[in-house]
């Protein structure tokens, strides 16, 4: 989803910008059940996060979720 984001910021497109909301479905499933949708996208965002925070760590660049 980001790097959609980020290719049209940086790119452009063809036509006006039709944003869309988050497709939860095609992440990895969650290791558990969460059965709340609520919840269950919560712990997505969370885990999407800590992956992110990770990933900037790796290069040496700080990261803040806020």
């Amino acid at each position: 989803m980001t790097g959609a984001l980020c290719r049209y910021a940086a790119n452009g497109g063809k036509g006006p910008f039709q944003p869309m909301g988050a497709n939860f479905g095609i992440l990895p499933p969650l290791p558990e059940k969460i059965r709340c949708k609520q919840e269950r996208y919560a712990a997505l965002a969370a885990r999407a996060l800590a992956d992110l925070a990770s990933a900037f760590a790796e290069e040496g660049v700080a990261f803040s979720d806020r």
